[in-house]
């Protein structure tokens, strides 16, 4: 049986993360979280589900070297829809049931 070694070539590896097939990929990740993020979102005036949207993070992880996307809720409410607060008491977790599915693939 033949003897078959692989060696991982970091340099080319880091340059495919960086790319532009990566970063369409996981961009297209994160437009298909916000959708799925703006389905879920509660209903009383629109606005938190209108203001969900997709954002190119630039270059980051826990070493700077591949693409992020993001999932932004900016209404001025979002962190209440979010956690809830005294006015919204029942949290509705948005944005962390969105990243479960996102990450599920």
């Amino acid at each position: 049986m033949a003897k078959v070694e692989f060696v991982v070539d970091h340099a080319g590896l880091a340059k495919l993360l960086r790319g532009p097939e990566v970063h369409g990929l996981i961009m297209d990740r994160a437009r298909g979280g916000a959708q799925f993020a703006q389905r879920i979102a509660p209903r009383q005036t629109g606005e938190y589900a209108a203001h969900i949207h997709a954002e190119d993070g630039g270059i980051g992880g826990w070493k700077r070297d591949r693409p992020v996307g993001l999932i932004v809720a900016s209404a001025p409410h979002s962190a209440a829809v979010e956690w809830g607060n005294q006015h919204q008491p029942h949290p509705y977790h948005v944005l962390a049931r969105t990243i479960d599915i996102v990450e599920a693939g």
